[in-house]
């Protein structure tokens, strides 16, 4: 199974907190065709929830704690976002005069509202299967009915509540429905567009790097793919020829990547809805309520899957791969909307120059949206494109100047048929190991 979600990119609705929580439950990650390893929290994402490889028991509670926060904000999605984003807008109709809530009416905007309830609520069926595919011995199955369903939820927020975890984390409602959007952006036909502009560049230098080994021949070449989100980049570059390993910290990125990895049978077999949220800066009622269907392709299947392997491994990036089982085991790395992820580049780089064999190939792309940046509690280092291309130098990398590319717009989880578009201006390049 699979992660590395861009839960802090552009902003979605709010930032909110419940009156709920749980404590855990018995779920666990992994299963399938793709591999997991625990490991601690922070590197690769915003470190407020995290697979956690400690053993000690204070890490396997802290890891427990970070996953029963994430099941709690899948769990409240349907109540929030009907209390904050659909009941909320038919009370303020119901508000206004009499003339003006029949003009309202006549527009079709109830009717729409309405309908956004109904697809809320098929959200909803599809999250409850993602943690059900990860849970055991515990959660019943979304199918068996709503009042196994309902009694074991109301169960699983009591023991939060006794446990002391009274809310759901500040932005971790966000992170759902930006899980919903990573899905577009990695699994979808609608994504395919993202994915061109941001992991082709990346591929393409991968197999120029390689031109001289026929696909069938690369499954020696190991690629590593740190904050591999849903693990689309880590999968394509598998079906390139290459043995590719994803890693992804984030428990909203586990769960979903297990649960598409792992639990797809037929292409377009789930169906989402992930702008039925978005109220603002939409241009027509149809496209606010689209569906997109996932996967777009099978991840069972791979063209090379008897000469290449695909694993997903769970866990901090610098905990896993600064371990001395890494030590120089890597031919290439490939890091997208990655490095500014970090509380501190220069740990960041150690491990990639720890992971990477003498002679290996790291290849770039994203910009610098330095995670930490102004948290409070956190520390953070925040270096200029620069300021952080001549530390690459000053770590001992050498840097391809010929494949370097600056002021990349590129899109991250983008509506494409919003009224409102974020770009990043993104730069790419190419380092190297020495041998």
């Amino acid at each position: 199974m699979h992660s590395h979600s861009r839960h802090q990119r552009p902003p979605c609705e709010g930032g909110h907190s419940h009156d709920w929580d749980e404590d855990g439950l018995g779920f666990a990650i992994g299963a399938g065709s793709c591999d997991t390893a625990a490991a601690d929290e922070q590197g690769a994402g915003d470190g407020q929830e995290s697979a956690d490889e400690s053993g000690s028991a204070d890490g396997q509670e802290s890891e427990a704690s970070a996953l029963a926060d994430v099941v709690a904000a899948i769990l409240l999605y349907k109540t929030f976002i009907l209390n904050s984003g659909i009941y909320r807008r038919l009370h303020d109709i119901d508000g206004l005069s009499e003339r003006h809530r029949d003009i309202v009416s006549a527009l079709g905007t109830i009717d729409k509202i309405k309908s956004a309830e109904k697809l809320v609520r098929e959200n909803y069926t599809f999250l409850l299967e993602i943690v059900h595919s990860s849970a055991v011995g515990a959660m019943p199955s979304p199918a068996a009915g709503p009042e196994q369903l309902r009694a074991w939820t109301r169960e699983f927020l009591a023991a939060r509540a006794r446990g002391g975890r009274g809310a759901v984390k500040d932005g971790h409602m966000d992170k759902v429905l930006s899980t919903l959007k990573q899905f577009v952006r990695d699994w979808s036909d609608e994504g395919r567009a993202e994915r061109d502009q941001t992991y082709a560049p990346l591929i393409d230098a991968l197999e120029r790097e390689f031109a001289d080994v026929a696909p069938e021949d690369r499954g020696d070449i190991h690629v590593l793919v740190p904050g591999a989100g849903l693990g689309r980049l880590a999968f394509d570059i598998c079906c390139r020829g290459f043995s590719s390993q994803g890693n992804e910290f984030s428990y909203f990125m586990l769960l979903a990547s297990n649960f598409i990895l792992n639990k797809s049978q037929t292409v377009h077999q789930h169906v989402i809805y992930p702008f039925v949220h978005q109220f603002s800066n939409v241009a027509s009622v149809a496209d606010q309520l689209r569906a997109v269907r996932i996967p777009d392709v099978l991840p069972g299947d791979m063209p090379h899957a008897r000469t290449a392997d695909f694993s997903m491994v769970a866990g901090d990036f610098i905990e896993v791969y600064g371990a001395a089982s890494e030590r120089e085991r890597w031919d290439a790395i490939v890091t997208c909307f990655f490095v500014d992820t970090a509380k501190n580049v220069l740990a960041y780089l150690d491990t990639l120059w720890h992971a990477m064999k003498p002679g290996a190939v790291w290849i770039n792309l994203g910009p610098l949206l330095w995670h930490f940046d102004g948290i409070e509690g956190e520390s953070s280092i925040e270096l200029t494109r620069d300021e952080f291309l001549a530390l690459v130098t000053k770590m001992g990398f050498v840097l391809d100047d010929a494949q370097f590319r600056e002021c990349v717009p590129m899109p991250y989880t983008a509506n494409p048929r919003g009224m409102l578009q974020y770009t990043y201006r993104c730069f790419m390049c190419v380092a190297r190991r020495p041998k």
